[in-house]
C-alpha cells in the first residue's frame, strides 16, 4: 500500500526531552542560573510555547532561539546575554542524540522491507544533521528533509509540497507520515491530503484524527 514514509525525528526517533533536558541543565549551570527540574521545565514550557507561535504563523522562526532565554531570564529576574546562552544552548542540543527505544530495529525491518525512508522534521539543519549522524540513524534515510531547509515548516502544506517534488514517488496514496506531534506531525497530513500514523507513547488524547495509532515503534510491523 505505502512505498515511502516520512518519520518525524524529535520525540518519534530520537529522544529530544532527554536532550533538551540536558542541553539546557549544562547551559544553565555555565551561566550560574537555577538548573533544577522545575528550571528545565520551565525552558521547556517556554520553548513550546514559542515553537507553537511559529506553527500558527503568528512569529518568524528567528524570534524563537534568542526570545526563548530572554523570556526565562525575566522569569528567574535574572540579567544575563541570552544570545550567547542561545548560542552554547545549540551547540549543547546538536550533541544530544539519545535513541527512542526500538528506533533501530524498526528502521531495520522497514529498510529491509522495501520502503523508501525520509526524515521529516522542523528545526535548524545543522543541529538536526549533527544529531543524526551521531546517532547513527543517517544509514536508514534516502534523505533528510529539514524545515529551515525546506523554506516551510510542519504543519504547513508546503512543507510536503516541497518533500513531494524532492522525492521519486508522487502518489500521495503511496506515502505515510510517522510521529508523535499532533500539532505538527498528524495536522501536517491533514492538510497535505497524507495518511497519518500518530505515535502516542504517553496514551495522550487526540486533538486531529490520525488513520492509526501506536504505542511504540515496534507496532509499526503490524501496519507495514
Amino acid at each position: 500500500m505505502y512505498t515511502s514514509l516520512f518519520l518525524d525525528l524529535d520525540n518519534t526517533l530520537l529522544d529530544f526531552t532527554k536532550a533538551e533536558a540536558v542541553a539546557v541543565r549544562r547551559v544553565l549551570q555555565k551561566y550560574s542560573l537555577p538548573d533544577d527540574d522545575f528550571a528545565v521545565k520551565t525552558y521547556s514550557n517556554i520553548n513550546q510555547s514559542y515553537w507553537e507561535r511559529f506553527e500558527r504563523g503568528e512569529i518568524p522562526k528567528s524570534d524563537i532561539f534568542e526570545g526563548r532565554f530572554k523570556t526565562l531570564l525575566e522569569h528567574f529576574g535574572e540579567q544575563r546575554n541570552s544570545a550567547d546562552i542561545s548560542r552554547d544552548y545549540g551547540k549543547n542540543l546538536s550533541e544530544g542524540y539519545f535513541k527512542i527505544d526500538g528506533a533501530d530495529e524498526i528502521l531495520t525491518y522497514l529498510k529491509n522491507k522495501g520502503y523508501r525512508l525520509y526524515a521529516t522534521t522542523n528545526g535548524l539543519s545543522s543541529t538536526q544533521f549533527n544529531r543524526i549522524e551521531h546517532s547513527g540513524l543517517g544509514v536508514y534515510f534516502d534523505r533528510v528533509f529539514v524545515s529551515e531547509d525546506a523554506g516551510h515548516q510542519k504543519p504547513e502544506k508546503e512543507y510536503f509540497d516541497f518533500v513531494i517534488a524532492n522525492i521519486p514517488e508522487k502518489d500521495k496514496t503511496k506515502m505515510l507520515i510517522v510521529g508523535d506531534s499532533q500539532s505538527s506531525d498528524i495536522l501536517a497530513g491533514i492538510n497535505s491530503g497524507i495518511d497519518t500514523c500518530w505515535f502516542n507513547p504517553k496514551g495522550l488524547t487526540a486533538k486531529f484524527e490520525s488513520k492509526y495509532e501506536i504505542s511504540a515503534l515496534c507496532e509499526l510491523k503490524n501496519l507495514l
